[in-house]
């Protein structure tokens, strides 16, 4: 007699049992893979060999060195040794160069101390400068110390690897005498091993770091250096800027406002007894009226121009180029908006820039290029481009227009490059950071 079983429940009423899944469970098998995983990963590989070559490396390097120091020492009563001490420091320097190099193969390549040189390059006065100069020292104490510490760091790290390879071959020559226990400390070693040298290797690494790296107190020392020149570079700019006001409306708009009031004056005086020539001297007031608001609009529009709020860099940065006397391209291409201060540099640079193609490079054409980057700290930046076809010959040190970008990039901790060979062509660089947040991109405007 058949039954149906129909939802684990039999036609007699019977509840039966769900098939058992004999398969392991998926979090079983995602365990033992990421357990095992780093047996397969470069990383671990790279780490084994960053500690091997280290320790060879160590040994080869005090080698050297005490040979060196030895010759060195040596001569250094008849003279010759004197012309030694220095190649001896700048070999030691080398060779620990190359192993800050070599921290980039377990993370990133260990930047450089810095070290003393003489002030005037000449030869003998970079002996007592060498020999004074504790970096130097350092150095060739991390050499005495590193050729102990590096072989001992490899054979800690070498441990783990000689004691699976024990159990291995041991248990495939002696399969009679399986012991469960070494099995169990062999698959917990083969995930174990590459951990523990990568561990190892990263320690290593951070010694290295700290005695060869850059000193934390060196760095900021050096950056509070460099704000305060920002900030000498900021004051000289604007102080600059205050007088090239000062003489624009000087020259331009007060030499104007002078002429009109005595225009409406001679006016007033001819209304009754020469009504024509009274009418004419009112009209040319007024021209000399709409001069001067139109030179007030091009110095306001040299500090903060209203488009730039109104419709953005694209837009202010096209109305530059598009009232020059030669072709210009135009290319602005950012992911976002900008804060307001970094807007305003680059309008600045750009209005600057332009200035200079028109009034020095005699170029027939120039281009403008406007793109995110990144600055030295990976931070979000702004690259702008600059370049012309003119003569070239530009110096940012002798000429004041680009004198007065440098110090505007430079002012707000940017960077600033320019190439400009006889005969041209030249081309500028600013990198700008964007240390605000960004704001939204204005949405593109409509032709009507």
């Amino acid at each position: 007699m058949s039954h149906v079983v129909q939802d684990g429940v039999s036609d007699t009423g019977e509840v039966n049992p769900p098939p058992s899944d004999t398969r392991p469970s998926t979090s079983w098998r995602e365990a033992i893979d990421r357990w095992y995983r780093p047996l397969i990963v470069a990383e671990s590989w790279l780490a084994l060999a960053y500690l091997a070559v280290g320790a060879l490396w160590a040994v080869t390097m005090v080698t050297v060195v005490a040979a060196m120091a030895s010759i060195t020492f040596s001569l250094v009563f008849v003279v010759v040794g004197l012309f030694l001490i220095v190649p001896t420091f700048a070999l030691v320097n080398a060779m620990v160069g190359v192993e800050r190099s070599r921290a980039g193969w377990v993370g990133q390549p260990i930047a450089p101390r810095q070290l003393r040189a003489s002030p005037d390059g000449s030869w003998f006065r970079s002996i007592p400068v060498t020999l004074t100069d504790p970096e130097r020292w350092r150095q060739v104490g991390f050499i005495v110390v590193y050729v102990i510490a590096a072989p001992l760091l490899f054979t800690l790290a070498l441990t783990p690897w000689i004691v699976l390879l024990g159990l291995f071959f041991g248990l495939a020559f002696d399969v009679t005498s399986i012991d469960l226990a070494g099995i169990a400390v062999g698959l917990a070693l083969a995930g174990a091993a590459p951990r523990i040298t990568v561990a190892i290797a990263g320690v290593t690494r951070s010694f290295v770091a700290w005695f060869l790296g850059p000193d934390p107190t060196s760095v900021l020392q050096d950056r509070v250096d460099e704000l305060a020149e920002q900030r000498t570079v900021i004051l000289d700019a604007v102080d600059a800027e205050r007088r090239r006001i000062e003489r624009n409306l000087h020259d331009g708009v007060q030499q104007q406002l002078v002429a009109l009031g005595i225009d409406i004056g001679r006016a007033r005086n001819r209304l009754d007894d020469d009504p024509v020539a009274a009418r004419q001297l009112l009209d040319d007031a007024l021209t000399k009226v709409r001069g001067a608001v139109g030179e007030l609009r091009v110095i306001g529009r040299g500090l903060h121009p209203a488009v730039l709020d109104d419709r953005g860099l694209d837009a202010a940065l096209s109305s530059i180029v598009g009232s020059a006397s030669i072709p210009i391209s135009i290319d602005v291409s950012l992911a976002a908006g900008l804060p307001d201060d970094a807007a305003a540099t680059a309008y600045y640079i750009v209005n600057e820039s332009v200035a200079n193609i028109l009034k020095h490079a005699n170029a027939r054409t120039g281009s403008v290029r406007v793109i995110d980057a990144t600055d030295a700290r990976g931070e979000r930046a702004i690259r702008i481009t600059v370049r012309d076809d003119g003569r070239g010959g530009a110096d940012a040190a002798t000429g004041t227009g680009l004198a007065g970008i440098r110090a505007r990039v430079e002012g707000a901790d940017g960077t600033f490059e320019i190439e400009s060979p006889s005969g041209g062509p030249t081309t500028l660089v600013a990198v700008l950071p964007v240390q605000s947040l960004p704001r939204p991109l204005p949405p593109p405007s409509r032709a009507t």
